[in-house]
């Protein structure tokens, strides 16, 4: 199908060009993140910073709409790929126990295009999930220790709905099949996280993705 179908918000950004539309106001802020804390409207009681600031962002509306710069990448070691932590991330701190959940969606176009989920402790330690591009399209998995793995089962279409739970340092992935929660990937990753969506363009020029339905708990 033409990418206006899979992907109905790129007139959004024919709209609001290179300009951010975002809110800012003080408050503590999540691991690795850099801009200003910022507010978006679908989680309005929480503070949210970038580790870096999209070429192109909307998070007054529904959804959080942005655009990562191409060549941006949250990889380390595996495969003798040059470690990179430049994607953009859009995270809010959390010590303990959490649930969040968004559905993700990308207008993807080059290899690697991925959108999704990120936990994050450091550069050297986090975790990834969503939609990446590898030919088709496939439900990925990275954790990170010093250095990534990377799962992989083939997936159905450009958006997903996403849940991780964490309890007592344990972090639980899942994916929403048809209004069923499957779970695919267990961690440990305790301590003071950021969470929130992430999107970046490994080989690519960057690319529009959204997150919507974004709910946290803890």
């Amino acid at each position: 199908p033409p990418r206006s179908t899979l992907f109905p918000y790129t007139t959004l950004f024919r709209s609001i060009g290179r300009t951010p539309i975002v809110t800012y106001y003080s408050g503590d802020t999540a691991p690795t993140t850099t801009t200003s804390p910022l507010a978006i409207s679908q989680v309005s009681d929480r503070v949210w910073a970038w580790n870096r600031e999209p070429v192109e962002c909307d998070g007054e509306g529904t959804p959080v709409v942005w655009r990562c710069p191409g060549g941006s990448d949250f990889w380390r070691r595996t495969e003798g790929v040059p470690s990179a932590h430049d994607g953009c991330s859009l995270l809010t701190p959390v010590d303990g126990d959490f649930e969040i959940e968004l559905t993700a969606a990308g207008a993807f176009g080059e290899l690697y295009d991925q959108v999704g989920l990120m936990v994050v402790s450091s550069e050297a330690r986090w975790l990834k999930a969503g939609i990446e591009l590898d030919g088709d399209l496939w439900l990925s998995a990275v954790h990170t220790r010093e250095e990534s793995d990377w799962s992989r089962e083939r997936w159905h279409a450009p958006d997903v709905r996403l849940r991780a739970v964490r309890r007592d340092g344990t972090i639980e992935l899942f994916v929403d099949e048809e209004g069923t929660w499957r779970p695919f990937r267990t961690i440990f990753l305790p301590g003071r996280v950021g969470i929130g969506p992430y999107s970046c363009s490994p080989k690519g020029q960057g690319f529009q993705a959204c997150a919507s339905d974004l709910s946290v708990c803890g």
